[in-house]
């Protein structure tokens, strides 16, 4: 994932895709899939920034290249952060992603509105909110402890 000033995506974005893609090149790294997010307020400022574009990307790149793809983004004036994961996982979050763009693409040509929100309701099709998380979250609602009554003529522990 690239972080990006905001004010500069905006300007130039295809000039951002170019250089992720020529960086990734430059370390023998193929790119599989990228996809732009929208503007967000940074939790702090970053070189006088408050606002960035993020650009989550998933590429192959041989291990030993990592080191140094990452120190030619702490060297470029236009990546203002980055972050790599590795994880057999993530190729599958990949192809969902690719499908869930290609389906949006082709409901944008002409399917009804009914199929696209009965796929929302149903949680398909949305990135932000991947079925590992929400399993998590159900699990956790579930497995929660039961509330237990404190008798008053007992000392509370604190």
């Amino acid at each position: 994932m690239f972080l990006f000033d905001s004010n500069l995506a905006s300007k130039d974005w295809p000039g951002l895709e170019k250089h992720v893609e020529d960086l990734l090149g430059r370390h023998s790294g193929e790119l599989v899939h990228a996809e732009r997010w929208p503007d967000r307020k940074l939790a702090y400022e970053i070189s006088g920034c408050k606002k960035g574009t993020y650009y989550l990307t998933y590429f192959n790149a041989p291990p030993e290249s990592i080191d140094a793809l990452r120190r030619d983004c702490d060297l470029s004036d236009r990546v203002m952060r980055v972050m790599f994961l590795h994880d057999e996982v993530l190729l599958e979050a990949c192809e969902k992603r690719k499908q869930a763009a290609t389906a949006g693409e082709q409901e944008g040509e002409g399917e009804s509105k009914s199929d696209d929100t009965g796929a929302k309701a149903s949680g398909e099709g949305e990135p932000s909110a991947p079925a590992a998380t929400q399993a998590a979250s159900a699990t956790a609602t579930a497995t929660a402890p039961p509330q237990v009554e404190e008798s008053p003529d007992k000392p509370q522990n604190t």
